[in-house]
């Protein structure tokens, strides 16, 4: 054992920096470094969930020997050449003594969330009571969204209406599994696995709290209510209910009712008896958030027929009018989130979200987020993915099959003459930003649930046609919907709908809550009354499922 190595401070704690952001702690030997990054507030990326499965938290470590030993997915995933210049995965190497940690930019999480912001809006009800004016009567309230990807605060003006601040950040759970799958399992894997959920997201959310409270200079005590709309699973562990019934058949939430609480027995950072409401849900998959949604939208008042879909992590599905409404959810996966995308990513500065190709010359443009335009991107967030792939169908680059047409320029082969990637951005002598054939799969897994489940529903509603379509959601009210029509995600007729985006209609639902508690009755009635369409586990759908991730052949009209 080298000097450096047994030099702790007594107490099994080795000191370690990261680089570039100079940041340097004593942690825990034994630990990994992902998990020694997350209590310095260093978000690595972890498209897997910790599994060594995604490569993408890949950091660079000196001196090597003071890790533990390569494993498996490791071995799998760098190259021996890497493994030899220090490179590990840091969800994967513990810690054994002091390290200098370089992370590249690249493997940062940002964790900033770009499209929620509805500062200014006035979200109200017609019914909507108004508070009565007076010094320290409590004129505020909160709404929480919390998605599976991101988590979105909305502090409200009860009197007027308006949205005085709202702010968003990357749900944190991200690093314990990318679905609500993985954080069901490690809930269930872990001894304090619902614990570390619970924390993460209630943390989270006190700092965005106190980010909107310091940003407005408003005081805490002013809120004197808070409504909660999420996902069946995040909605669970906020409240610290464990999710182990919602993993197995028949998926069912250990209450679908609403549910109210005091802001101290959740752990929020406000005045002690705030009454907090958690939405009602509909079933293990579709939840609060979709609730929240159909209140925002209210198709369950319209003679038209609405088609809405929130699209996420899952695709829920909401479909009816007055008569009856029908609901169901489909595992789209996070890849049109970024996920699972060897250069994908959140919506944050320095992703492309915009393709466009030339058919006649395979030249590829693209627009970025971020006001630097000059500074190189760092990958692609879902709505750029969508394009990319709808592109390069209308190009031929990608046949209907999904794979890639050898010969073509941009086209890389391996050494069997097989299509495996294509060219987006050439970085040299940087790395790429490419799509590669297990990216394409990836978008056609995704856009055959949302399309299975959205076929499977309108058959079992006995409806052939809607009249609007309504998109919401961390992405679905972001890409260029005619694309998602493109590549068959979404069905044809959707061009002769009327099309309605919606920023964050679980949101607006939980502000709705908020100003009027009537609506909290009719949130609770169309959770009741919903139809529900169960897809987990059905042969129907597994089969159609097949059948429908094939891209489409027609592609000869414009997006």
């Amino acid at each position: 054992m080298t000097e450096q190595k047994r030099k702790d401070n007594g107490e099994g704690e080795v000191k370690i920096t990261f680089q570039p952001v100079g940041i340097s702690s004593w942690v825990a030997k034994g630990q990994t470094i992902m998990a020694a990054a997350a209590s310095q507030s260093i978000d690595l990326r972890s498209d897997c969930g910790g599994k060594g499965k995604c490569g993408k938290c890949q950091v660079v470590v000196t001196p090597s020997e003071h890790l533990s030993a390569v494993t498996d997915s490791e071995g799998g995933m760098l190259t021996a050449d890497l493994l030899e210049s220090g490179s590990r995965l840091a969800c994967q190497a513990r810690i054994e003594g002091p390290l200098s940690i370089v992370i590249d930019e690249s493997n940062l999480d940002p964790g900033e969330v770009l499209g929620k912001d509805l500062d200014g809006m006035t979200v109200s009800d017609p019914k909507s009571p108004r508070p009565k004016a007076g010094a320290g009567n409590g004129s505020l309230g909160l709404a929480i969204d919390i998605g599976t990807t991101t988590l979105a605060l909305y502090l409200c003006d009860l009197q007027s209406g308006e949205v005085i601040h709202s702010v968003a950040e990357a749900n944190p759970q991200r690093r314990y599994g990318e679905d609500v799958i993985s954080r069901i399992a490690h809930a269930n894997d872990r001894q304090h696995g619902l614990e570390e959920l619970r924390v993460a997201i209630v943390e989270a959310a006190n700092r965005l709290i106190a980010l909107s409270l310091q940003h407005t200079g408003l005081a805490g005590k002013e809120i004197r209510k808070v409504s909660v709309a999420g996902n069946t699973t995040m909605q669970h562990i906020f409240a610290g209910l464990h999710p182990r019934i919602l993993g197995i058949a028949p998926y069912m939430p250990e209450s679908s009712s609403a549910r109210l609480y005091r802001a101290i027995d959740l752990g929020l950072a406000l005045e002690e008896q705030c009454e907090v409401y958690l939405f009602p849900v509909i079933s293990g998959f579709v939840g609060g958030d979709t609730v929240g949604a159909i209140l925002s939208d209210k198709p369950h008042l319209r003679d038209e027929i609405t088609l809405l879909i929130d699209i996420g992590t899952n695709g829920e599905v909401v479909l009816g009018n007055k008569d009856k409404i029908w609901v169901t959810s489909c595992a789209t996966g996070p890849a049109l989130e970024g996920a699972h995308i060897s250069c994908g990513m959140r919506a944050s500065a320095g992703a492309i979200d915009k393709v466009f190709i030339d058919p006649a010359t395979y030249r590829v443009d693209y627009e970025q987020i971020g006001s630097d335009a000059a500074a190189s991107p760092r990958g692609l967030c879902g709505s750029g993915i969508v394009d990319a792939v709808a592109e390069m169908l209308r190009a031929g680059l990608i046949l209907p099959t999904g794979r890639l047409c050898e010969g073509l320029p941009g086209v890389i082969v391996d050494q069997d003459g097989i299509g495996r990637q294509f060219v987006i951005v050439d970085l040299s002598p940087h790395k790429p930003i490419v799509l590669t054939l297990a990216d394409i799969r990836q978008v056609q897994l995704a856009k055959s649930a949302l399309y299975t489940g959205v076929t499977m529903l309108m058959e079992k509603a006995g409806i052939d046609r809607f009249d609007r379509l309504v998109l919401t959601g961390a992405f679905g009210a972001r890409f260029n919907w005619r694309n998602g029509v493109a590549i068959g995600m979404l069905p044809e007729m959707s061009r002769e709908a009327e099309v309605v985006l919606i920023e964050n209609g679980a949101g607006q639902g939980a502000l709705l809550a908020l100003q009027n508690e009537s609506l909290r009755e009719e949130a609770q009635n169309v959770a009741e009354s919903a139809h529900l369409l169960e897809l987990a586990g059905s042969a129907a759908f597994a089969r159609e499922f097949t059948r429908n991730t094939a891209f489409p052949r027609d592609l000869n009209k414009p997006a």
